[in-house]
């Protein structure tokens, strides 16, 4: 069972608003039901799980989420309102980070933070009379597995996220070939590499090979998470990486404006994803300008 030792120690830092360890184990088990009992809740231990099985079936593991962690601070560091702005991060600050939930560590989290964002969505014909040139709608997909993680007979079967991309692709008449960009839900650095695997920018194993070098960062042959991502930015779920396709596309992002600036390719066609639950459902969307 889960300790009540534990639950005191965690409770120290609350000061005078602490539960009592009774009403957190509480707490926990309506939140968490019996997985409570195993030290199990939370969003990053189902994450975890799945990056660990990940590790042994993949390949995969720290040394490849690095550069996801590194690179997404990079672009961070060109963003004023980031929450991560002027904390620039190296590898060896990334494998020193404390653990969350092993494999996981501080940096492969999303941030926790307050704070609002919008989207506004219209018709083509009106959108083309306003200030900025529009972020287009070219192709939408989704699909939903829908296993919970307990549940599950295998930890690293499609995500959704494989149909998803292949319906919006397919709806928007392009490829792969012709993405210039991508922004991707973030909650974990390991979403990252498992999206961009379904999607078909890399085979199993081979995520490490692809992101050296970097591959998503400034100046980066497929950027990725320009603003900074949920890891760096801001998490604002997925608006996160729907705003910041559109405001490339509208060529708002000043330092870290896709082109010229931060020799990378015109943004011309964004590939944006969502997901929810524990990859349990997956959500893409092509943006691009015309």
């Amino acid at each position: 069972m889960l300790d009540a030792g534990l639950c005191q120690n965690v409770l120290i830092s609350y000061g005078h608003n602490a539960l009592s360890s009774d009403s957190m184990l509480a707490m926990l088990m309506d939140f968490a039901g019996d997985d409570a009992v195993f030290g199990h809740f939370g969003a990053t231990g189902g994450y975890a799980l799945a990056a660990r099985r990940a590790m042994h079936e993949f390949n995969t593991g720290p040394q490849t989420w690095k550069h996801i962690a590194v690179d997404q601070r990079a672009w961070a560091n060109l963003n004023p309102l980031a929450v991560m702005h002027g904390r620039p991060m190296s590898f060896d600050n990334y494998l020193s980070s404390k653990y969350v939930v092993e494999p996981l560590r501080l940096p492969d989290n999303c941030l926790v933070n307050d704070g609002g964002r919008a989207v506004i969505v219209t018709t083509l014909e009106r959108a083309r009379d306003l200030r900025h040139r529009p972020a287009v709608i070219l192709g939408l997909g989704q699909h939903n597995p829908s296993v919970q993680v307990a549940q599950s007979g295998a930890l690293t079967d499609s995500t959704g996220a494989r149909k998803a991309c292949e319906t919006a692709l397919s709806m928007a008449g392009i490829t792969r070939d012709d993405v210039d960009a991508c922004e991707i839900y973030d909650c974990f650095t390991y979403t990252v590499e498992v999206t961009l695997q379904d999607y078909g920018f890399f085979g199993p194993g081979e995520g490490e090979a692809w992101f050296a070098g970097g591959t998503i960062g400034p100046g980066g042959r497929m950027p990725v998470n320009t603003s900074g991502g949920q890891l760096s930015e801001a998490y604002y779920m997925g608006l996160t990486p729907l705003s910041e396709a559109a405001m490339q596309i509208m060529g708002r992002c000043g330092d870290r404006q896709l082109g010229p600036a931060t020799e990378t390719n015109e943004p011309n066609i964004i590939l944006v994803s969502d997901n929810g639950g524990i990859l349990q459902a997956h959500s893409c969307c092509v943006l691009g300008r015309i």
